[in-house]
């Protein structure tokens, strides 16, 4: 089984989605209703790179690099979240 991943186009795998609010019953205009995504992993072959690189390497984080970005996490931030839960408080001591 192979998990899909997020791939921001100008912050590449550097981002993740902390939250999802649903609101029932709520309506919106036009401005606001989903659109497709940017294709930013353009090949087939970069596809299927970025999903083997997600699913069987991903503690390397180098699925993150798929595409040309201007930042990503500083090394104290992939400390932390390469550090397991339970030791982070230590961490951040």
């Amino acid at each position: 089984k192979m998990f899909g991943v997020c791939i921001h186009p100008k912050l590449g795998g550097w981002f993740a989605i902390r939250a999802l609010l649903v609101f029932k019953d709520v309506q919106i205009g036009e401005e606001l209703q989903q659109k497709d995504p940017p294709d930013c992993v353009h090949s087939q072959e970069d596809r299927i790179e970025l999903l083997e690189r997600f699913n069987f390497h991903w503690q390397d984080w180098s699925y993150r690099n798929i595409v040309p970005t201007d930042e990503s996490y500083s090394p104290q931030q992939r400390e932390y979240f390469l550090t397991p839960p339970r030791q982070r408080g230590e961490l951040l001591r």
